[in-house]
């Protein structure tokens, strides 16, 4: 592929080649030369950009006499860097005497009105219009006129105020709610001294990647109501994290002070977030420092919790797993660490003798080989920036922003490229709650299906393509075509799936199904029946049921599976799945249960199964942050550190394997997850010697397909993608 073609420019004196048409304040960074800028953004775009004019610079480019004789001509007037592209032959200068007077003009300009509250202003310390001023601005101000007042810190969501005075109208929060979330919320009222940025009347800021204009303005006028008043920035200490509230695997910066987390920042990966965070993110990982953490171990004694030694806690655990052997049931840990699930399975597999392992809530648990196949459909079978390639796309029984938020991001910018077709098949249901960013709003066609008919709409939507595109059918399997055929004669597909038919265009393909379908009883017909419609399209590997929780595709491949163990590698004997060891716990035949994490009781698919089985459990030990209604039935709750408090992994939907980073030291007595397994295994005679997270993950890397390249000290920044099970080696 021939790359981009390039132009030969000067920047301060600095001769660099650069792609023709790049904007100048991007190729003054190559030269390590930084605009001062207050609108420019370069995700966002151009044309409501250019209106602060702060990045002034002076621009010379060649001219050519009618001799023949070449020589530089300055333009007659400053140029905006953030609106100029690049040009053969252009000499850029940025700190001449007339631009740095033009830059003290603007900022004293912006100054007019902007209120001078920087002492208590949250933005104070990390606001580019004080850097700006103290650099390029004016000692004293010639205005003594009374600068305009407006109300301060009025709602605009759940998540931000606005503070009018101290807008400084740059456009970056209207620019990305138009550009990137799509929902076109914010908006500027009025004109003139008049000017503010608001929603429309009648109508509120519902988007869910609200908090990121927060990020994205350039002063205090766009604040975090969580955060407002809580610290300085200089206060504060910073560690590089994952977000925890969705198997996207957003990398995140904690931002903490006297071990209590303040508030959460996006951290760069373009091959995951970008620089974005959706409001669960950002807002919602306020529980790691919950008041109500547990912090000490607990054992239930006369029918109530005694805080306990770990020694004591510990050796109750030993006894009771022991005398349960190979009857015993581990539950849960899609949102522990790959080092705490691995040895947790350990643990189970090797020292008790029991295969009673699941971290699924159901109701359908597809065996292991589905995890391995590539058109079985679980799993993400693309990297999420890959969904930017996109030709077509199917939403299939997904609220994409909600589960899936930065998949929901990519499609979206894939249409907007134009480049992309995309079409969706939703619950009528789907859509009954007043909110934004669905993708109902760009969708080329949407069809609804009633309550339990999912697959009966899968199915009816490759009997509408075969009708649509008859061309298609001998491709498939002859059962699949009398299949087909067969239902037509029962069942003629809706208006509304023939358009999404018809809107079915060519590879690459990308087919996601979300949480109706994960909770639907027809979950394997529902995926049979894309795939089917993936394979008619030339596609049979598009279709995608993405995991919904953090760690979510770290279970399965760490073997927190009943039929299969680390890396889907074969096991003597299968056990029981979720539903068979709470049923066992029930009747008795499953007499020590694990839980982890999981609150079994208010998730799982069979509530009622769920609660019968912890109240009838012989023993049950929970580890976890806090007392939820499962741990509330436990006879030992075992308190861990949450991601704030431990280092370790976790792989995401992409199977990306990302490191998270110990931010600050746990208060109370509460242990990383997988120390807690080791102690319980050498209790009983095994042979777990780990001192270290990164020795439990060196064990990992010689046990799980495609890990192998992820050792502690290659993951980096933005960690690495494995291939899928059947595959050899990574790819980052």
């Amino acid at each position: 592929m021939a790359g981009p073609d390039l132009v030969n420019i000067v920047i301060d004196g600095k001769p660099i080649s650069v792609p023709k048409g790049e904007m100048v304040i991007e190729s003054a960074r190559r030269v390590g030369v930084e605009i001062p800028h207050f609108c420019y953004h370069r995700r966002l775009s151009k044309e409501a950009g250019a209106n602060c004019r702060m990045c002034l610079v002076e621009v010379s480019m060649p001219r050519k006499a009618p001799d023949g004789t070449v020589s530089l001509s300055r333009m007659p007037k400053p140029q905006t860097s953030c609106s100029l592209p690049a040009a053969e032959g252009m000499v850029v200068e940025t700190e001449t005497p007339a631009i740095v007077e033009a830059r003290r003009g603007i900022l004293e300009f912006l100054l007019i009105n902007h209120p001078l509250d920087c002492p208590i202003c949250d933005r104070g310390g990390e606001c580019p219009l004080q850097n700006n001023t103290l650099r390029y601005g004016p000692a004293a101000t010639r205005f003594s006129e009374e600068k305009r007042h407006h109300p301060k810190a009025y709602s605009l969501s759940e998540h931000v105020v606005f503070d009018r005075e101290r807008c400084i109208h740059c456009a970056r929060c209207t620019r990305f709610t138009a550009d990137i979330s799509g929902d076109s919320q914010l908006g500027f009222l009025k004109r003139g001294a008049d000017m503010e940025v608001g929603v429309l009347a009648g109508t509120d800021f519902t988007s869910l990647f609200s908090g990121n204009v927060i990020e994205l303005c350039p002063v205090g006028a766009l604040l975090s109501r969580d955060y407002r008043f809580r610290a300085r920035p200089w206060d504060l200490s910073t560690q590089k994290s994952i977000c925890t509230e969705c198997s996207n695997g957003c990398n995140i910066k904690l931002d903490h002070r006297a071990r209590r987390l303040v508030r959460v920042n996006a951290r760069t990966n373009e091959g995951v977030n970008e620089e974005w965070t959706c409001d669960r993110g950002k807002f919602g990982m306020a529980y790691v420092s919950s008041p109500d953490r547990l912090r000490h171990p607990l054992i239930r004694m006369h029918d109530r919790f005694v805080e306990s030694s770990w020694t004591q806690a510990l050796d109750i655990v030993a006894e009771r797993l022991a005398a349960a052997g190979p009857t015993a049931g581990f539950l849960g840990g899609s949102r522990s660490s790959n080092e705490d699930l691995y040895l947790a399975q350990m643990l189970f597999r090797q020292t008790l003798g029991s295969a009673n392992l699941d971290h699924r809530t159901g109701p359908v648990f597809p065996p292991a080989a589905r995890y391995m196949s590539p058109t079985g459909g679980l799993g993400l079978h693309s990297t999420i920036a890959e969904l930017e390639g996109v030709r077509t796309a199917l939403v299939f029984s997904a609220d994409l922003a909600v589960e899936q938020p930065m998949l929901f991001l990519r499609l979206r910018k894939a249409w907007v490229r134009g480049a992309c077709r995309i079409v969706e098949v939703q619950p009528d249901t789907a859509g009954s709650s007043a909110r934004a960013n669905r993708v109902a709003e760009f969708a080329l066609a949407s069809a609804p299906y009633g309550e339990g008919q999912d697959a009966d709409a899968a199915w009816d939507l490759v009997g509408a393509l075969l009708a649509e595109r008859p061309e298609l059918a001998p491709g498939l399997p002859a059962s699949v075509r009398e299949r087909c055929q067969e239902r037509a004669g029962v069942r003629v597909a809706s208006d509304a799936l023939r358009k999404v038919a018809a809107g079915l265009g060519e590879p690459p393909i990308a087919i996601l199904c979300g949480e109706a379908v994960r909770r639907s009883p027809r979950m394997l017909e529902v995926l049979e029946a894309l795939s089917t419609l993936g394979a008619a399209l030339g596609a049979p590997s598009c279709v995608s049921l993405p995991c919904r929780e953090v760690n979510e595709q770290g279970a399965a491949d760490m073997g927190i599976l009943p039929d299969a163990g680390p890396g889907y590698g074969p096991v003597e004997s299968s056990g029981l799945d979720a539903s068979g060891i709470l049923a066992g716990v029930a009747a008795g035949k499953v007499r020590a249960l694990w839980v982890c994490g999981t609150d079994y009781a208010t998730e799982f698919h069979d509530r009622s199964l769920a609660t019968r089985a912890l109240e009838a459990s012989s023993f049950t030990v929970y580890s976890g942050l806090t007392l939820n209604a499962t741990a509330s039935t436990a006879d030992v709750v075992l308190p861990v550190c949450s991601v704030a408090e431990r280092d370790g992994t976790y792989t995401n939907v992409e199977r990306r394997v990302q490191r998270f980073h110990r931010a600050y030291q746990a208060e109370g007595d509460v242990r990383e997850e997988w120390r807690i397994a080791a102690a319980v295994g050498m209790r009983l005679g095994a042979d777990m010697p780990f001192a270290d997270w990164s020795e439990v993950l060196a064990a990992i890397l010689t046990e799980v397909a495609g890990y192998s390249g992820c050792s502690a000290d290659r993951l980096g920044e933005h960690g690495i993608v494995c291939t899928r099970p059947g595959q050899e080696g990574t790819v980052s």
